[in-house]
């Protein structure tokens, strides 16, 4: 199946189901504010990317990518609900590898044992060629103020030479933190 991956630089061009599945496919904890996300968008950071998700011309979905140093990391994904187990994210997952080239993709991932669907969501990922660094602490910093560190485990297309360094990348450039 052939999934094209529209870059999106103004929020004007964002199909309303898109903000949509934004906000019902991740949890207030582990997402942006929709008007912050819509900030990164106009600004066209050169670091930041956002992509609709196109099959048949039709949206199915969204991914948000940051190009890091050595490392392509996928903050979110997300394909429309009624379309999954249709072999689209698998599609996805194969052009993210292809767009990391040499370098390691890296995500976050609810921890498989807090229910069925992050296990089966970890499988998933491993099943296109992640792998799960469980052996490594994780907490995702708060999108918000007050807000708690949430617990998650990240995912890796290949060995992160310095892991704890990555995550000090991650926390300084994608949450300000």
């Amino acid at each position: 199946m052939e999934i094209i991956f529209k870059k999106i630089t103004s929020t004007a061009n964002i199909p309303l189901e898109i903000k949509d599945l934004y906000h019902s496919a991740f949890p207030e904890n582990e997402r942006r504010e929709w008007a912050e996300l819509c900030l990164r968008i106009n600004a066209e950071e050169p670091v930041f990317n956002f992509y609709v998700l196109q099959h048949n011309s039709e949206p199915i979905g969204f991914i948000t990518l940051w190009n890091l140093p050595g490392v392509l990391y996928c903050e979110h994904f997300a394909i429309n609900s009624r379309l999954r187990g249709k072999g689209l994210g698998t599609d996805v997952m194969k052009e993210l590898l292809a767009m990391a080239a040499d370098r390691a993709l890296v995500l976050e991932v609810e921890l498989p044992e807090e229910s069925d669907i992050a296990a089966s969501r970890v499988k998933f990922y491993e099943r296109c060629g992640m792998t799960a660094m469980d052996d490594f602490p994780y907490w995702q910093p708060p999108y918000r103020a007050g807000q708690p560190e949430v617990p998650l485990m990240l995912m890796t297309s290949r060995p992160l030479p310095d892991p704890t360094g990555f995550v000090m990348i991650l926390h300084t450039i994608v949450y300000n933190q």
